[in-house]
């Protein structure tokens, strides 16, 4: 049989998602998204987890509660994935029982995962052009 690493990769291909493989159990992937963010996907058996850093929250960040407010809204339009607090990071984060993971089933999170990043993330720019770091040049005027 195949391995659950194999069987990932599988469905990558299938998707056609660009993806990278980081570890022999993590692949950070990029679906098509407005804002080119990745999803992190890494297999902690017995689950699947699926990961992207969406922004950091700081002592400077302004207007927290209206952040983790607007967060909370989002939580109710997503089905297989919700925004959460790791430390300082927000996350969009989903998980899967790894022993009877279909394609379906993986298809479902990215996709759902991408579609809330390229709907969610505009209406997170206040908090996001908060300077987080400097690699990347900001795009505009």
């Amino acid at each position: 049989p195949m391995s659950y690493a194999d069987t990932l990769e599988s469905y990558m291909l299938r998707m056609e998602l660009p993806y990278e493989k980081v570890s022999e159990d993590t692949w950070v992937v990029g679906p098509q998204t407005i804002h080119n963010v990745r999803i992190v996907v890494r297999i902690d058996e017995p689950i699947v987890l699926y990961s992207a850093p969406v922004l950091s929250v700081t002592a400077a960040t302004p207007d927290q509660l209206g952040l983790f407010r607007r967060l909370l809204v989002f939580n109710d339009t997503t089905l297989h994935c919700a925004y959460a607090l790791d430390g300082e990071q927000i996350m969009l984060s989903g998980a899967h029982q790894l022993e009877d993971l279909d394609f379906s089933e993986f298809q479902a999170m990215i996709e759902d995962m991408a579609m809330a990043l390229d709907s969610h993330l505009d209406q997170l720019a206040p908090w996001r052009a908060a300077p987080v770091s400097p690699e990347a040049p900001r795009e505009g005027n």
